[in-house]
């Protein structure tokens, strides 16, 4: 019986399979690292820090100036979105300031809402002090006193109390305030201890009339003994540039103080890092620089570098974004 022949494979069969089992390993192992290069992070994004410029507020570390100052914020937060107020520490330029309302005196709101509406935030705790710093009823705080707007020889605060920041030595009569000013104050110089400036005391509060007439004629009478050729009205008028007439004194009014860190206040104070730090935050806590340098011809006073007003914080803050005195403010809302 003849024996059948055994069939053989195709040399090209096997080329095709060897061709097809290379390609599909090929194709396999591209599909491989295409995965894993898609599963890498870009190397711009490995370990780039985020920086937000508006997290650098005064005075603190990014970290923990954490409030944001978007338009979106102030709208929610603040019910005075129609003023316009600066966006970074106030010892930077500020945008021109738009105009105030006008009529009433609104509050600002929480000191959390007040903190976003000035893109600034407070060091100290200001639970303690919030309603002193901010009252609600600023009118009362908003007294104007001067020549044209006297005080009383028996005016005298019903709320005096003894200052807390009062320089040593300092006579018992100088060492009283009206309480909602005195309280504002002790947040106020806090705050400057926290920046380096602790060394600032209250040398004046309030005044009476008989000190304050005291006060006046020995001032007279200094400027009779440098000036003995001038007229008794040229040496009135001298003296009434940098100390006031009995009665038209705002020391009598419990609501000012003189204070700095230097022996006495002669005109070296107002250089100095701690005066342009009171200066650039006292708004902050219910407090004006009463006479400006630039406002002479307005309040009658001289620059004088130590003397703040406590007027309460939404009104000092109105009018330091609208760069008025006490005089120009009062008359700008209509209340005086």
């Amino acid at each position: 019986m003849a024996k059948k022949k055994k069939k053989s494979t195709s040399p090209y069969l096997i080329i095709a399979v060897v061709l097809s089992t290379a390609a599909l390993g090929l194709a396999v192992a591209i599909a491989v690292l295409a995965m894993a290069e898609t599963a890498l992070p870009p190397a711009a994004e490995s370990s780039a820090p985020v920086v937000s410029e508006e997290s650098d507020f005064s005075g603190e570390s990014s970290e923990e100036a954490s409030i944001p100052s978007t338009e979106s914020s102030r709208e929610e937060n603040s019910s005075q979105g129609e003023i316009s107020l600066p966006e970074e520490s106030s010892e930077e330029p500020r945008p021109e300031p738009q105009p105030g309302l006008g009529g009433e005196i609104p509050q600002f709101g929480s000191t959390r809402d007040y903190e976003y509406e000035i893109g600034l935030r407070y060091s100290v705790d200001l639970t303690p002090y919030e309603k002193y710093i901010d009252p609600e009823d600023a009118s009362e705080y908003l007294l104007l006193v001067s020549p044209k707007a006297p005080l009383g020889r028996d005016f005298e605060p019903d709320d005096l109390i003894y200052i807390v920041d009062m320089r040593a030595g300092r006579p018992s009569y100088y060492s009283y305030l009206r309480e909602y000013a005195e309280k504002a104050l002790e947040a106020f110089l806090d705050e400057a201890a926290m920046y380096g400036h602790g060394d600032i005391k209250v040398s004046n509060g309030y005044r009476s009339y008989s000190v304050q007439s005291t006060l006046f004629n020995n001032y007279l009478a200094d400027e009779r003994a440098r000036h003995p050729d001038w007229t008794e009205e040229q040496i009135y008028n001298l003296v009434a540039t940098y100390s006031n007439p009995p009665g038209t004194s705002e020391h009598q009014s419990g609501l000012c103080v003189d204070m700095h860190n230097q022996i006495d206040t002669n005109n070296t104070f107002d250089n100095t890092p701690a005066a342009k730090w009171l200066e650039a935050n006292c708004y902050r806590f219910g407090f004006v620089l009463r006479y400006p340098p630039d406002k002479q011809d307005v309040t009658g006073i001289k620059y004088e570098s130590w003397h703040f007003r406590y007027v309460g914080r939404t009104a000092a803050t109105e009018m330091h974004e609208l760069g008025m005195c006490l005089e120009e403010y009062l008359a700008y809302k209509g209340l005086n």
